[in-house]
């Protein structure tokens, strides 16, 4: 039975459930929990350690979470852990050590220990300063904007090559060129039609001209890079591929090219590397990766490794003649105690050597300046996180959890004031038609246990109507926020998920955990209705999860496969979550405020921003506006934080 069924009442973008936890105390996670170690356990290690507590700068137990890296004297990194409780123990061995504490609101602090056998066990007190200059927050680099004529011209232009009708792309994309000489997108596209009308030397004139404007045009490094890996320029493609590799380190495509340039130069250890984070971050979409990565952990005498790889390069049903290679060298890998050293073996090709290889590769360059206002995957943009820190996926799923099913007992509705921005946006990817609507938002949420189970009750309401009427062209996106409930215990078996590390959100350190959909599963959690039909939408995505409270402040999705029937093309849902504090209750709740929904449906490309503020929770009688973690709060907001009146 669907549980959620009473939810599907809408036209379309019909997204069921709710969203909002309370914030309560929960038990702290022991030893081994959460990647990090907690407690005194120094009895029970008999080899030298080093134990390190760290203080605020009043002196007293950081009640936050920490980093802690140990190194040796000449910078080697020799270990990483998290600590609660403040204090957290290294078993080394007998040297010089240096201690580097990272926490956020806090400068970087770092101090020497050294243990030997007479002094086995070293206890190292790191108190950290105020961090007035705020560092560790990230600041993403400001677009440049289009005048209106030259997004006309570019989407003209765009128009023009998607027909085949190069030379009146060319005349269109010249027009915006003169318009605004230094936007290297521009520069790159006119690049990008040069080399389909095989005009080689003048894509690459506009390529690099392009690169004079954005040294970091991760498009045109990749461009340049990748014709002259197919004119067997190595050397020359090396040097747009490293810098592509250091610019766009969650790039699938960098490394995968990177590591096709490093096994032709026989730098195989390289090549693996870069191989193996290419199959990584490209899921599927890098099967010509494993090729690489196969060959040259055959050169590197791996044979089990080389031929795992290889046989997963099969599954993803490459060329009949390519096929028939690597299975020849399978078979001599299993037989020969050693493998030839070449960047080739056996008879099988490089991705670049082949054109049915280098076909599986996505023609991306048009498409990336094309959508430049889409947000990436979540399968091609992964955050960094911290190297060496450990994560307990059931710990942290377990707490987190445990902050998604606290609502209901807490506030059964609550309203809030919505505002949504809205964007059309045309083929060149900037915006055509814009519109503000703003509503009075009522959401009620239930948790009903009856003999037929559990099911959680969201209904949504915007100036009193479940209606599709005041959205733009009467398509509703709604029940957005409630995507959070992923993690309810009646959808988290839904999905798999895996914990990717501790990356940093909102101002503190995440977890950062990757979810999908999946396949025996159908979705519960979002729906589409058009035409009378109900079409359930299977979603990857990724959640930051705080590390202290276990709240998910941040979260974004994306279809785990386009929708054909739907004509549903890509869908991008990036939520943000706050605390809203009670002043006459030692509680707070989180909740959404903003939603960001992008979308290709039907040959229609938008933007939406749900951006949400005022809330006052009935069942609490009281209203707060939403709060920004990474921010103080201010006399102005103080004073509008204020009990109103009724």
């Amino acid at each position: 039975m669907d549980v959620f069924r009473s939810l599907v009442r809408f036209l379309a973008f019909a997204v069921l459930l709710a969203v909002l936890t309370p914030m309560r105390a929960l038990p702290q996670s022991g030893p081994g929990g959460l990647g990090g170690y907690t407690g005194n356990v120094e009895s029970n290690i008999n080899s030298t350690t080093i134990a390190v507590q760290v203080r605020g700068a009043d002196g007293a137990k950081l009640t936050t979470m920490a980093i802690v890296n140990l190194t040796n004297i000449i910078g080697q990194a020799v270990q990483s852990q998290t600590t609660f409780g403040a204090q957290t123990i290294f078993q080394v061995g007998a040297g010089a050590y240096v201690v580097e504490v990272e926490a956020f609101g806090y400068e970087k602090a770092r101090v020497s220990a050294e243990v030997s056998g007479g002094n086995p066990h070293r206890t190292v007190t790191v108190t950290l300063k105020p961090d007035t200059a705020n560092g560790m927050n990230y600041v993403p680099a400001a677009n440049v904007v289009l005048s209106p004529k030259t997004q006309k011209e570019v989407a003209k232009g765009v128009e023009s090559f998607q027909t085949n009708k190069l030379d009146e792309a060319i005349r269109h994309l010249d027009a915006a060129h003169q318009l605004a000489p230094t936007h290297p997108d521009i520069v790159y596209l006119l690049g990008t039609v040069y080399e389909k009308k095989n005009d080689s030397a003048s894509a690459r004139k506009y390529w690099d001209e392009a690169l004079q404007a954005d040294p970091k045009h991760v498009s045109s490094l990749l461009a340049c890079g990748d014709m002259l890996l197919r004119q067997n320029d190595v050397e020359g493609a090396r040097k747009y591929l490293d810098k592509a590799a250091e610019v766009a380190p969650n790039s699938w495509r960098a490394h995968s090219l990177l590591a096709n340039a490093l096994l032709r130069q026989n730098s195989y250890a390289e090549a693996v590397t870069h191989a193996q984070r290419a199959v990584e971050l490209g899921k599927g979409q890098a099967n010509s990766s494993l090729l690489i990565l196969g060959q040259a952990l055959a050169a590197e005498h791996q044979n089990e490794q080389a031929v795992a790889a290889l046989k997963d390069y099969l599954a993803g049903k490459p060329p009949e003649t390519q096929a028939q290679a690597v299975q020849k060298l399978i078979a001599r890998l299993k037989d020969a105690p050693t493998v030839p050293a070449g960047a080739t073996v056996g008879g099988v090709t490089t991705s670049y050597e082949n054109a049915a290889i280098a076909s599986d590769v996505p023609d991306l360059p048009l498409t990336a300046a094309a959508l430049h206002w889409l947000p990436p995957n979540v399968d091609d943009a992964v955050s960094p996180v911290e190297p060496g820190v450990a994560c307990s996926l059931a710990d942290v799923l377990k707490n987190a959890s445990a902050r998604v099913q606290e609502l209901p007992a807490v506030v059964d509705r609550y309203t809030a004031t919505e505002v949504l921005h809205q964007e059309e946006v045309n083929a060149a990817g900037y915006a055509d038609r814009v519109a503000d609507l703003s509503f009075n938002y009522v959401a009620s949420v239930q948790e009903i246990r009856n003999k037929y189970g559990q099911s959680i009750d969201v209904q949504e309401y915007r100036n009193g109507s479940t209606g599709t009427e005041m959205f733009p062209n009467q398509m509703a996106s709604v029940g957005l926020p409630s995507i959070v409930l992923i993690f309810h215990p009646l959808l988290i078996s839904d999905f798999d998920m895996k914990c990717e590390g501790l990356s940093r959100a909102h101002g503190n350190f995440a977890w950062q955990v990757y979810f999908k959909q999946r396949e025996d599963k159908e979705s519960r959690i979002r729906r589409y209705r058009m035409g009378g039909h109900v079409f359930p939408i299977a979603l990857k995505g990724r959640a930051w999860i705080d590390a202290n409270t276990f709240q998910v402040v941040r979260l974004e999705t994306d279809l785990r496969e386009t929708h054909p029937q739907l004509r549903l093309n890509s869908e991008h849902l990036v939520m943000e979550y706050g605390p809203v504090r009670f002043k006459n209750r030692n509680e707070e709740l989180w909740l959404p405020s903003s939603a960001d929904y992008y979308a290709i449906l039907r040959g229609h490309q938008f933007h939406r921003r749900h951006s949400f503020t005022d809330y006052v929770l009935f069942s609490i009688d009281d209203k707060q506006r939403i709060g920004e973690p990474p921010k103080e709060k201010t006399s102005a907001d103080n004073a509008s934080d204020r009990k109103p009146s009724n």
